[in-house]
C-alpha cells in the first residue's frame, strides 16, 4: 500500500498542499489511517475503562476480580457460594500492595486453553478463574464473562451475577 496522503491548508496563504502521512506510534495531532487489514492500530486509541487499585492478594495476568470493600483493594473474584462477583479483569500480574490496573471491559488477552466462540463464566472452584461449566449449586454466583475470541481471549463484558437457588 502506497503511503497515506491528506490535504493540508496553510492558515497564512490559504494554500492547500497534499502531504504524505509519515508519523508512527501514538503522538499528538496526527491523521490517522487504517492498517492493511482495514483497522486502526490499537495504541492509537484511549483504554476504555481502565481503573487501578492496590492487590490486596496476588493476582495472576488474566484473573478476573473485584474490590473489597473493607479495605477498598482488589482481589480474585470468588463465584462460590458467599462470593463477590467479579467488576473486571487484569492483563498483569501483581503482588499484594501494588497498583494495580484492571479492565471493565474489552478483551481479556491473558489466558490460555480457550474454545474459540465459546461462553465463559466464573468458576466457582478457581477464584479469579473462567470456566466453560454452566454453574450450579445453592448460593452460588453465576456470571457469565463473555465469548472467547481466540484460544488466549475472552470478550468481556462483566454482566451481573445471580445467586442460584440450587
Amino acid at each position: 500500500m502506497a503511503n497515506p496522503k491528506y490535504l493540508q491548508r496553510s492558515a497564512s496563504t490559504g494554500k492547500i498542499t497534499e502531504v504524505i502521512a509519515t508519523e508512527t506510534g501514538p503522538a499528538a495531532e496526527v491523521v490517522v489511517s487504517t492498517t492493511s487489514g482495514g483497522t486502526i492500530d490499537p495504541t492509537l486509541l484511549p483504554v476504555s475503562g481502565a481503573s487501578s487499585a492496590v492487590a490486596g492478594e496476588g493476582i495472576s495476568a488474566g484473573a478476573y476480580v473485584y474490590i473489597k470493600a473493607a479495605d477498598s483493594k482488589l482481589y480474585n473474584a470468588v463465584w462460590a457460594s458467599g462470593g463477590n462477583q467479579a467488576i473486571g479483569f487484569v492483563l498483569a500480574s501483581y503482588l499484594v500492595g501494588a497498583t494495580a490496573t484492571y479492565y471493565d471491559s474489552g478483551a481479556n488477552t491473558s489466558l490460555t486453553g480457550l474454545t474459540a466462540g465459546s461462553r465463559y463464566y466464573g468458576d466457582k472452584t478457581a477464584a479469579g478463574a473462567a470456566t466453560l461449566t454452566v454453574p450450579t449449586g445453592a448460593g452460588v454466583l453465576s456470571q457469565f464473562l463473555g465469548y472467547a475470541t481466540s484460544t488466549t481471549a475472552i470478550e468481556s463484558t462483566m454482566d451481573d451475577s445471580i445467586v442460584l437457588a440450587s
